[in-house]
């Protein structure tokens, strides 16, 4: 995980615990020498009584284009598709705030919170 991915998963640790959500990174740096499912996203978000599978990528800027899924990712969201489980790509706090969100909504949790902290609805 490259450093800015770092800060951003830190940052939504962050949101999640402010919002009684538990975020877990999992971590993938030597996949093919620990016998580990190589593509398995970055994150699991426990939310509501569900589980959301979080890919982390690098943001676009003016500069760079971000980061892209490999191989072994897009198979894995592929075959999770497959089974009915949804893996999210996110490269900003905004939209990790949306499938938080989203989450929490689909479970009767009607407060909703932003970026900043604030609540709405």
């Amino acid at each position: 995980m490259s450093a800015p991915e770092a800060a951003l998963v830190q940052k939504c640790r962050e949101v999640a615990e402010a919002m009684n959500a538990f975020l877990a990174v999992v971590g993938q740096r030597n996949a093919r020498k620990s016998g580990s499912t190589l593509g398995f996203p970055d994150l699991v978000l426990i939310c509501a009584g569900e589980i959301r599978l979080i890919e982390m990528k690098r943001a676009k800027d003016g500069t760079d284009a971000g980061g892209k899924l490999n191989l072994g990712q897009i198979a894995f969201i592929g075959a999770a598709l497959e089974q009915g489980v949804r893996v999210e790509v996110v490269d900003n706090l905004q939209d990790f705030v949306a499938v938080l969100n989203s989450c929490r909504s689909s479970h009767g949790v009607r407060r909703t919170e932003t970026v900043s902290g604030r609540a709405e609805g």
